[in-house]
């Protein structure tokens, strides 16, 4: 079978190649470097980790969101942290004591990965589950050298006062200290890294199947030890776990069907911002202008105080789905905007660590498949000790104090810049748009979108193009972008702020995968990572 996937990491991608020359499908080659994607990127992702995926199964024209997202302890109350709290450091990102809510036991999410895995390959797979996590176990096996990237991340210092570094998250438990540092430092790029407890750990799994993670002995030693250590999962919460598997939400732009996954993640307000920008004529803003840079500026913001006021786990409480989709909503803030009418976000700037991954696939039998997937912000710095892998440390990201939108609540999912989206044309997906990069994802995959209908990019160029960012007064841009505008949108009231990169991965890594109109499947990494794509079947 023919198929292109696209992923930060040019390691997983290549297996999506195997899988292809083995007869699997685009959702076999997204599993499978999606279980890749935990071994080569383990703070990015692993079994302990959380995500949605978006698919669409040409044979039975099934087209589904699944939503495998981390659920809150069934112990976690709302305000089991109200008096822990030091400070606010931005929207729902809070200082507590003890950097609890950051590392350690009591931050982590019930861990949905492998359910969502799962389901979505027990729905639309072709090759056997064993077949599909195999090369992983090869992975993790035998191991692979450390990429740049990586070494770079373990000494990352802390991205802002009142978080930790990742040095100390690497050494916040032994068993993680043991597992990813050497004689006490990380590992240096270039290194040999191989984490023979983590293939067992998978080799469990492809025999066994998630029974054995949720219900079986791997559940027993992980809540053992969280019993141990202070830790709020249990045995119940795992038995518990359940994919939700919902219709996706659905609008357009310029006549183009887009579809995306709903609520509690941000697709919806990547839809909003895209009917902001529909009033507005691209041959009246040209891209990289200065009014280009403004009214993208100012849609984005406007969708930031939406998403302050509104966006949760629509299981917990009313998500105005229809407000977000509302062309006559999405007209009058691009009303707002012409007139200069000022506006605040409540709360101030979403900050939304990078500690993310996401796979793009399609095949030439009309499958569509995006799995963007998390340890969250960044990770929790948990290794039980013998499976290999690092949980989650999604708590991190809800509301400490009762009675908001994204509050603490037993079960409940906290809100996501995760954002995969469809393009469709004569009723079947043309392009497959996801990405990391917490809440810059959702601006990430805007601004791609936007290239490829108004700018008429090709797929290289439209993850590559420069970008800006706004959730509040100031107007983050890359610096191919801030020479040309600053003076511009300083002078409507707006604080632009120059990235120190002309490529920065900080703005999303976004991956793309693209059925051309004659057929051909094409696609692109982003250039601010490693890049990583693979077109099977090219000659």
């Amino acid at each position: 079978m023919k198929g292109v996937v696209s992923a930060p990491q040019v390691e997983a991608v290549e297996v999506a190649r195997h899988i292809f020359q083995e007869g699997g499908n685009a959702i076999d080659a997204a599993v499978a470097v999606a279980f890749a994607q935990g071994v080569v990127d383990p703070q990015m992702t692993s079994l302990g980790g959380w995500g949605v995926a978006l698919v669409y199964h040409a044979p039975t024209g099934q087209h589904l969101a699944l939503d495998f997202c981390g659920r809150a302890p069934l112990k976690a109350t709302p305000d089991m942290w109200a008096s822990r709290v030091k400070r606010r450091l931005r929207f729902d990102l809070w200082e507590l004591e003890g950097h609890i809510n950051e590392v350690g036991y009591q931050a982590i999410t019930v861990p949905g990965n492998l359910a969502g895995y799962w389901e979505l390959h027990r729905r639309f797979g072709k090759l056997p589950w064993q077949q599909v996590v195999a090369p992983a176990i090869a992975l993790a096996e035998e191991g692979f050298l450390i990429p740049g990237e990586l070494a770079a991340l373990w000494r990352r210092p802390p991205a802002q006062e009142g978080v930790l570094s990742m040095a100390e998250i690497l050494t916040a438990t032994p068993a993680s200290a043991r597992l990813f540092t050497k004689d006490g430092r990380p590992y240096e790029a270039g290194e040999h890294f191989r984490n023979p407890d983590y293939a067992n750990t998978l080799r469990e799994i492809a025999q066994h199947g998630p029974q054995v993670f949720y219900e079986g002995w791997i559940a027993q030693k992980i809540t053992e030890d969280f019993a141990r250590n202070g830790g709020l999962l249990t045995l119940e919460d795992f038995k518990a776990y359940r994919v939700k598997v919902l219709p996706p939400v659905e609008s357009t732009y310029r006549g183009i069907r887009i579809t995306g996954t709903p609520p509690p993640t941000s697709s919806v307000q990547v839809m909003e911002i895209l009917n902001i920008l529909e009033g507005f004529d691209p041959r009246d803003i040209p891209f990289g202008s200065p009014t280009y840079a403004w009214a993208m500026a100012l849609a984005q913001k406007a969708s930031f105080v939406d998403r302050a006021l509104y966006l949760g786990d629509p299981d917990f409480q009313r998500v105005p789905v229809d407000l977000f989709l509302s062309k006559e909503h999405a007209g009058q803030w691009r009303e707002k905007v012409l007139r200069n009418i000022p506006f605040e976000v409540p709360g101030g700037p979403v900050a939304e660590p990078a500690h993310t991954t996401t796979v793009s696939a399609m095949d030439d039998e009309g499958n569509a498949v995006a799995i963007t997937h998390t340890l969250s912000t960044p990770a929790s710095g948990v290794v039980v000790e013998g499976l290999g892998f690092m949980f989650n440390n999604a708590m991190m990201a809800f509301h400490p104090f009762p009675g908001h939108p994204n509050s603490i609540a037993p079960g409940k999912a906290r809100i996501t810049g995760i954002a995969p989206i469809f393009l469709w044309k004569d009723k079947a997906p043309w392009a497959v748009v996801s990405a990391p990069g917490g809440t810059r994802i959702l601006t990430g995959v805007l601004q791609t979108i936007v290239n490829l209908v108004d700018y008429h990019m090709t797929p290289v160029e439209a993850v590559s193009a420069p970008r800006l960012h706004c959730e509040g007064p100031q107007v983050d841009l890359e610096a191919r972008l801030y020479y040309r505008v600053k003076d511009f949108l300083a002078r409507r009231g707006l604080k632009p702020v120059k990235s120190a990169f002309s490529y920065d991965p900080l703005f999303a890594l976004v991956h793309l995968a693209v059925r051309e109109a004659n057929g051909h499947l094409t696609g692109a990494g982003d250039p601010r990572g490693r890049g990583g794509l693979m077109i099977e079947g090219e000659r």
